[in-house]
């Protein structure tokens, strides 16, 4: 595939591609361009103008254009889950959930741009510099930023791809999208389709190649006026430091190491179920799922015993017949496919090897293999680490992206929440507990952006406002937060009500 650059379907300028692998059975699906920095640059240039186009068309015809864009999305449906569970080696199940929840963020962001409506000050209602304001008209209004770089990450491609894109674009921005590199297909897809529909094609362009020189030279370009980005904390730091020189925003969500957080007083059987799912979810490759699962010392071994069951039971694999699980998932309300393969691979043999070690690691400084343990290219199996302590590396700051759950023990309640806040991440976590009064203090001492009580911290509404405290980022996604892709100016007319 190629990037889109100026509404063209462009090669790298020197030649030079990336292959696209399953990270499933390791075939070759397509390649990719890597961008030089003079690629980058022209998109830069191309964009200034873009969003000039982008903002001169009204908004009601904008909103038609998502809207067709939303049909060719659903027209193109089962080639576009076929391609993304491919370049991601997940379950096809997991694929359509991702999906179904595209077309609504970006219809979502449309109707809050509509609402977007800035303020009108009352005059007089402060003296001012010169003591007289009362024939004052102040108008409070929002601008787009200009040019904003969406830097997705590969767990979710179409879905986070959208939460940037969406709400850059509703705002009137003009945007840059850096795919990731694993699996940067879908994206390219989606972007194709929205150029069809009728946004300009110096408004909405992709770029791809590796982040750290592609990534590295958008964000370093001071034609970009904001950035928005979801991965690392490494990544995310780096970002904001480049940022700041030039006191552009960003909007970072980063790595998180979710708390579930278990009291004695709730049902086993129902926090084991949430805990098994809570971690299972796209191979676990997912920024809010729960992490570390901090279990009263009167239930541990019973919640360890029926979580291990769960967890045992779980299949891992992947069918190489896609379009026909792709027909077969649609309408299937649980995901499971005829072989009950329930979790896919892992995005990479890379990221796979790397689980392994944080395990080994683990298991090294006292933990306990219960289940699972075992690699097989980029497929992990179900771990579950018992005996972990909170002095352990996996118990504070060692996030482990993959299908593994490390139960961690407690006796007081100040216990608990001392574990779950000794973290520096703090994205979301969860407690389960019949004592709503309890949830309330524990969700509100636990130091997180988001807090669910009795169920898993996988929970994200499109309209919450979404992002971490401490090192788990800063800003927010959701439909309630479009004002995030704007600025703010203040237009006053002098005398206007005299």
């Amino acid at each position: 595939m190629k990037m889109l650059i100026g509404g063209q379907k462009t090669d790298s300028s020197d030649g030079r591609t990336i292959d696209v692998i399953n990270p499933a059975n390791g075939k070759f699906l397509d390649t990719i361009p890597m961008a030089t920095e003079e690629d980058v640059q022209r998109a830069v240039d191309n964009a200034k103008k873009g969003q000039k186009e982008w903002t001169a068309i009204p908004l009601m015809e904008r909103e038609k254009i998502i809207q067709r864009f939303v049909r060719l999305l659903e027209e193109h449906k089962k080639e576009i889950i076929a391609v993304c569970t491919r370049e991601c080696g997940k379950h096809v199940g997991t694929t359509i959930f991702e999906y179904n929840q595209t077309a609504s963020v970006f219809t979502g962001y449309m109707e809050s741009a509509k609402r977007l409506d800035g303020q009108l000050l009352v005059p007089g209602s402060e003296p001012g510099h010169d003591g007289r304001t009362a024939s004052d008209m102040i108008m409070v209004t929002h601008e787009p930023l200009g040019t904003v770089v969406a830097i997705v990450p590969f767990n979710a491609p179409m879905l986070l791809y959208s939460y940037k894109v969406a709400p850059a674009l509703a705002a009137g921005n003009a945007v840059i999208v850096k795919p990731p590199t694993d699996n940067p297909l879908t994206d390219i897809m989606i972007t194709e389709l929205l150029l069809e529909a009728g946004v300009p094609g110096n408004a909405l362009q992709i770029v791809t190649g590796s982040g750290s020189k592609v990534g590295d030279w958008l964000v370093k370009n001071p034609g970009v006026d904001a950035v928005s980005m979801t991965g690392s904390t490494q990544v995310g730091i780096g970002i904001a430091e480049i940022m700041a020189k030039r006191l552009a925003p960003c909007t970072l969500e980063l790595g998180g190491n979710d708390a579930f957080i278990v009291m004695p007083d709730t049902d086993i059987d129902k926090a084991a179920a949430s805990a098994c799912g809570a971690r299972k979810g796209n191979s676990g490759q997912i920024c809010i799922s729960s992490k570390r699962f901090i279990v009263h010392n009167s239930v541990i071994e019973e919640f360890t015993e029926k979580l291990v069951k769960l967890v045992r039971e779980i299949e891992v694999g992947y069918d190489d017949n896609v379009e026909e699980m792709v027909e077969k998932c649609l309408g299937n309300t649980d995901r499971t496919n005829t072989k009950g393969e329930f979790i896919g691979s892992l995005i990479s043999e890379r990221a796979a090897k790397e689980v392994e070690a944080q395990v080994a690691h683990t298991i090294s400084q006292g933990a306990k293999l219960l289940c699972g343990g075992q690699r097989t290219g980029a497929f992990y199996m179900p771990t579950v680490l018992a005996g972990v302590t909170k002095d352990m590396d996996v118990a504070k700051d060692l996030e482990i992206f993959g299908p593994v759950w490390p139960v961690i023990g407690f006796d007081t309640v100040e216990e608990a929440i001392e574990i779950a806040n000794g973290s520096r991440y703090g994205l979301s976590g969860c407690v389960m507990t019949d004592d709503w009064k309890l949830g309330m203090r524990v969700a509100r001492e636990v130091q997180t952006g988001g807090m669910v009580v009795n169920d898993s911290s996988v929970y994200r509404n499109q309209m919450q406002p979404f992002g971490g405290q401490k090192m788990s980022g800063m800003g927010n996604e959701g439909l309630t937060t479009l004002e995030e892709m704007t600025k703010i100016k203040n237009i006053v007319l002098k005398g206007f009500l005299g």
